[in-house]
């Protein structure tokens, strides 16, 4: 990623990142504050992104590592609210079948062409080899379909919430955006 598109990417992302740590601190000048130590670390660590797709997740990352850190500066001795605490396992548990419901759910709104190769992938975990036998289709119609389909289902799963992803990519929090969402 260039530098004038890192910082176009950041600069347009910096609006939701002040009102994602405003909504875990207690007043909007700490927010400004909290926000602006994000960005700097953002910048002075830009070489660690790894993935310019996963610009967003990384500034998410930064923006509640920094929230977490304010939080322990100021009170040591008290816990951290529920909305920062790490997930214990069975939430994240929890969290990720709720997330994998949406995903049966919005699954079965797809068109049949995507949704049988994608539930044969993804549910059952069948190879794509045999997912083209099985369905009488060439290998290249069925990664075709199955790449469509899991955009769509990805498409489908951001209309209806944000998420936050860990360092390995597992799903730590979401935030609903529709109301027929069944992550939240």
């Amino acid at each position: 990623m260039t530098a004038t598109a890192f910082d176009s990417g950041v600069l347009s992302f910096a609006p939701r990142l002040r009102a994602f740590i405003r909504r875990r601190v207690r007043d909007d000048a700490l927010a400004d504050d909290l926000t602006q130590e994000a960005l700097l670390k953002v910048y002075r660590s830009r070489a660690t992104l790894r993935d310019d797709t996963r610009l967003e997740a990384w500034l998410y990352q930064i923006a509640r590592g920094v929230v977490i850190d304010d939080y322990r500066r100021r009170r040591p001795q008290q816990e951290l609210p529920a909305a920062l605490a790490i997930e214990r396992p069975d939430e994240a548990a929890a969290l990720r079948a709720r997330v994998a419901q949406s995903v049966k759910r919005f699954l079965a709104e797809l068109p049949e062409a995507y949704r049988e190769p994608v539930r044969l992938a993804e549910i059952e975990g069948v190879p794509l080899a045999r997912i083209a036998l099985r369905l009488d289709l060439s290998l290249t119609a069925v990664k075709s379909r199955v790449r469509r389909g899991r955009a769509m289902l990805k498409k489908k799963l951001q209309d209806c919430c944000r998420f936050e992803f860990d360092a390995l990519g597992q799903v730590i929090g979401c935030e609903r955006r529709q109301r027929r969402c069944d992550c939240d």
